[in-house]
């Protein structure tokens, strides 16, 4: 008998027979690594059951399919080699991968690079030796018994070498041997230890997107140039432009070597085929510069440099709206100011957060100075801007103290807009306020049709779109003050999709009946819910009222519109709208529209058009010549920053009515909702100069003390400012269809209406968790006595955090239980998770179902394991990332996993990351939620509690809050609870709470 066999036979054996030692067997190809077991094995632990050893490395593979990581097979899981590399240190242990290679790596560089027997080998550095690299997948193989896992760097060296060797001699091509040496030279900067020997004297750079410079002339025009955004100047580049003739890929300029790929090339080529602005066309260049420039290969959004003639400075000029609210492009003031400038012009933090991303695009650019409230500011010496930058801050955070700079004399001359909508939206307008005041709101509509009866809040929200809309369709179309949309912004859950497209089948019904032309509609939305407004349609109406849906995408209907050949849209958009002396048979649209398209138009009546806000940002001259009867922006708060196309784009579309849907009309910061508004109803708000003053000011002007009330009386003056264009419901109104919700805590305060105290929800920490708190305190107090713990802090408060869920976490997860006595024992350690048995046995009991919500993947591993076998239950871990835009996978994966769940009766758990609880995501089935770890963003914990919270809900809903007490002073969880408490009490204000800072935290802990 083998000793891993008598090994085996001397561990315990659970109730099927498997050895708590069996693990996956791991077998390496080209591609990945295959964990793999025999069938029965996998059914079992799919099951939750298995051996220890094997059902941990299962549950971390499970955990990791769930987030794309890796993919299932019908025996075992497959991960590719790039995941591989990128695991947690500790997850590839339990996993059974060898230890990652810490050695440096050397490289053999043979030839020039100019000719095609230019070649690379690559060596690791072992026990004082070097050896040719040889790789199994993410394995870098010495011998059978000498292996180590790649990290991505060194991964991604030894691929560019292996694809590099694997080219023909015909394909040794300068760009293809530059280019293999630059992602070695990437994998150097990304922390791969080699010496790429003379190459290292030079700067590799691989462009990621080419924007444009523009220089201005003495007669006024703008001469432009491609820039690369690596420091090159525009007369570097102008020098070295002849080196792209012919099949030229590679630039050298100065100490940089520049690939340009086939694309970059070509948008190079883009710029130098259009390099002259003539004088009477850079105001429409400026508004538009996709109209004369194709935004589809050159990166349009970042801004434009421009060089003040016969100074030789290089300016930057971010696009949308400046600090002061105008567009100026060309400063008034040439000769531009110092960093010191900046105390004065910076007056809110917005506008920090402003500057900083013009001036790191600025320095890309190699530009001198950069716009500032319409002036030029000196950024050569990044030291005096980053001093002045931290007197800014200081003197935003503690406004009482006077600065001691020097009084500069202001030289801001406003200028006129030139955002395509806003030009004539300057002043806050209280006519239109005054006149949807008096609108009727007890407006009726068809209910014949609904497959749904709508809820009494439903109701009035359908009423409430109609009066605006009818009040819309009887307003002159040519006055900028009409009525033109509004803000939907209830909570979520509440049905806003419903009440939508009830309000759509009345505007068509409504038109028709008036003898109208019924116009298409346009809906724009976030990839992941194309497909949910097409199913939504299908459950709200017995028929549908729309002559057809067609989803305006390139994997759907698209190919269908497009016009062939059609590479980009060549006429701006104001001059087709505007003027009436445009050559319109000028214009080359890439869709089919309007009545010349016949048949094939995409804008025919009664049609609804369903679409992202990338598509309608990438056609958007199509888009907004067609005259739309309602446009809807699903999720609108993905067009709150006015300086992307998707917003300007959104601000142009032509429409009797736009109608702007969103549960977070602020997630960071007020000029957000200014942006929703302006674009639902311009000039509702004034413009960004008088809604900066009005309601951004007071709040950072506000001292620490003053400024939670401070937020809360500026976000119910605000929502009061938006009147009867916003409506905002939240789920605490009593709405009818709602289920009840108690908050249940066990820490003495003035408690919320729908908040209950319960006692047994706080308890002391004892034991080995207590003695583990008490020593992380202790120690950091003598690093801090020492004056060594001023950097410590942030660790501690981690480390805090840590104990508080398990004192032994990382043990327990290495070290997993082999039966319910075991796991109950390791859980019982911590007070807190005692709670959480505790919690879990009474909601047993009542045969209902829970989410338990935890960020930490440790934590989230040991309960699943745990748990399975105290309550005998397969328990899913729903842990993925929330993505910017899901795919279908995303939606299915986690679609099934809750399906699983609601569908077994009686008693349930699910375990549930709160930032995995995204768009879509609906678990009625569950009734209590348990968030074991708070969330320090009280949005995000309100969106996690939504998952149940939500119409559908048939059940009273119960929120468990545990939290471990110290003995004798405020413990982590405490402090947590009163910092989130103080900033939740926002939320029937526009303001949105802020997150819990750590700098917070640890001043609320005295650390």
């Amino acid at each position: 008998m083998s000793l891993v066999s008598l090994i085996k036979g001397l561990l315990p054996k659970n109730k099927n027979g498997h050895s708590s030692g069996e693990r996956y067997s791991l077998v390496y190809d080209s591609y990945g690594v295959n964990f793999a077991t025999d069938e029965a094995s996998f059914h079992c632990l799919n099951k939750g059951e298995g051996g220890s050893s094997q059902l941990i490395q299962h549950v971390v593979l499970k955990m990791l399919e769930e987030r794309h990581i890796a993919e299932t097979l019908p025996n075992g899981f497959r991960l590719d080699s790039e995941q591989a590399c990128l695991l947690d240190p500790e997850d590839a242990d339990v996993l059974g991968l060898p230890p990652f290679f810490n050695n440096d790596f050397d490289v053999d560089i043979q030839g020039r690079t100019t000719k095609s027997s230019f070649t690379l080998q690559l060596f690791a550095k072992f026990e004082q030796q070097k050896y040719p690299v040889k790789r199994k997948g993410p394995i870098l193989f010495f011998s059978e018994q000498t292996q180590y896992l790649m990290t991505p760097e060194q991964l991604n060296a030894v691929i560019a070498v292996e694809e590099h060797s694997s080219l023909t001699p015909d394909d040794h091509t300068e760009l293809n041997n530059v280019l293999a040496v630059a992602k070695l030279q990437q994998a150097a900067k990304d922390g791969l230890k080699l010496d790429l020997k003379h190459f290292d004297k030079f700067d590799l750079v691989q462009p990621q997107q080419i924007t444009v410079t523009a220089n201005q002339q003495v007669d006024g025009s703008l001469e432009l140039s491609p820039s690369f955004g690596d420091g090159s100047s525009s007369e570097d580049l102008q020098n070295r432009l002849a080196q792209l003739q012919g099949d030229g890929q590679v630039m050298r300029i100065k100490d940089r070597i520049v690939l340009l790929t086939d694309d970059k090339k070509q948008a190079v080529k883009e710029v130098l085929q259009n390099r002259t602005i003539p004088a009477h066309k850079v105001a429409e260049f400026i508004k538009t510069p996709s109209a004369f420039l194709d935004a589809s290969i050159l990166n349009l959004d970042l801004g434009f440099s421009l060089r003040v003639a016969g100074i030789g400075k290089m300016v930057h000029i971010p696009f949308g709206q400046d600090s002061d609210g105008s567009n100026g492009w060309f400063s008034t003031n040439t000769d531009s100011e110092p960093p010191e400038r900046l105390v004065k012009l910076l007056e809110c933090e917005e506008d920090v957060v402003s500057f900083e991303q013009s001036y790191q695009q600025a320095k890309g650019q190699n530009a001198d100075s950069v716009v500032v409230a319409d002036e030029l500011i000196d950024i050569r010496d990044e030291q005096r801007v980053s001093e002045t930058l931290a007197e800014v801050r200081e003197n935003l955070a503690n406004p009482s103290n006077d600065s001691d700079t020097p009084e500069v004399e202001d030289t801001l001359v406003r200028k006129e807009q030139v955002s395509l909508l806003l030009k004539d939206a300057e002043e806050h307008n209280q006519d239109i306020v005054n006149k949807v005041a008096q609108l009727d709101r007890a407006i009726s509509f068809d209910r014949t049709n609904l497959a749904r009866t709508p809820f009494p809040h439903q109701e009035s929200g359908i009423s409430w779109m109609m009066s605006l809309l009818k009040s819309a369709q009887l307003d002159n179309h040519d006055d900028m003050y009409r009525v033109q949309g509004a803000l939907l912004a209830d909570d979520m859950g509440l049905g806003k999709t419903y009440m939508t497209l009830v309000m759509l089948a009345e505007y068509l019904s409504m038109q028709q009946q008036s003898n109208k032309s019924e116009k298409p509609i346009l809906i724009v939305a976030p990839l992941s819910l194309l497909e949910n407004w097409e199913q939504e349609v299908e459950a709200t109406f017995k028929n549908s009222p729309f002559r057809d849906i067609k989803v305006l995408q390139s994997s759907r209907d698209l190919k269908e519109f497009k016009v062939q050949g059609a590479e980009r849209e060549s006429m701006q958009l104001t001059t087709v709208m505007n003027d009436s002396h445009a050559d319109h048979k000028s214009i080359r649209y890439a869709l089919h529209v309007g009545a010349d398209a016949a048949t094939k138009r995409l804008d025919m009546d009664r049609r609804v058009v369903i679409t992202t806000y990338q598509t309608l940002r990438d056609y958007q001259f199509s888009l907004c010549v067609i005259d739309w009867g309602i446009v809807i922006f699903d999720e609108a708060q993905n067009i709150k920053n006015p300086n992307t196309q998707a917003t300007r784009a959104a601000k142009a579309l032509k429409a009797d009515f736009k109608l702007l849907a969103t549960g977070t009309p602020v997630e960071n910061s007020l000029s957000e909702f200014w942006c929703l508004m302006d674009t639902a109803q311009p000039g509702l708000l004034g413009d960004w100069g008088y809604f900066r003053e009005r309601w951004i000011k007071p709040i950072s002007s506000a001292n620490e003390e003053e400024k939670a009330e401070v937020r809360l009386e500026v976000g119910n003056d605000l929502r009061n400012a938006a009147g009867q264009f916003m409506l905002r419901r939240t789920k605490e109104d009593e709405l009818t269809g709602m289920p009840t919700k108690t908050i249940k805590t066990g820490i003495h305060k003035d408690l919320a209406d729908n908040m209950a105290f319960a006692p047994e929800l706080a308890r002391n920490m004892t034991g080995g968790q207590l003695l583990g708190y008490n020593q992380i305190v202790e120690d950091y107090r003598k690093e801090k006595a020492k004056e060594q713990g001023g950097g410590h802090a942030l660790t501690v408060l981690q480390q805090l955090r840590a104990v508080s869920l398990h004192p032994r976490l990382d043990e327990v997860f290495k070290q997993p239980p082999n039966n319910a006595k075991e796991a109950q024992r390791n859980l019982q350690e911590s007070e807190k998770l005692r709670m959480l048995l505790d919690i879990l046995s009474d909601i047993k009991n009542k045969q209902e179902k829970v989410i338990i919500f935890a960020t930490t993947k440790k934590l989230q591993a040991v309960l699943k394991i745990c748990l399975d076998k105290i309550y005998e239950l397969n328990i899913h871990v729903i842990n993925g990332d929330s993505k910017a835009i899901a795919t279908k996978k995303d939606q299915l994966s986690r679609k099934g996993m809750i399906t699983d769940f609601e569908a077994e009766e009686g008693f349930n758990v699910i375990i549930m990351s709160p930032v995995a609880a995204g768009v879509g995501l609906t678990v009625v089935g569950a009734n209590h939620v348990v968030h074991l770890e708070r969330h320090w963003n009280p949005a995000k914990e309100a969106q996690a509690t939504d998952r149940v919270y939500r119409i559908g809900q048939k059940k009273p809903v119960f929120i468990h809050l545990p939290c471990l007490l110290h003995p004798e002073y405020d413990s982590f969880d405490v402090n947590l609870d009163k910092l989130l408490a103080k900033k939740t009490m926002l939320r029937d204000a526009v303001v949105t709470p802020e997150v819990v800072s750590e700098h917070e935290l640890m001043s609320s802990m005295g650390l």
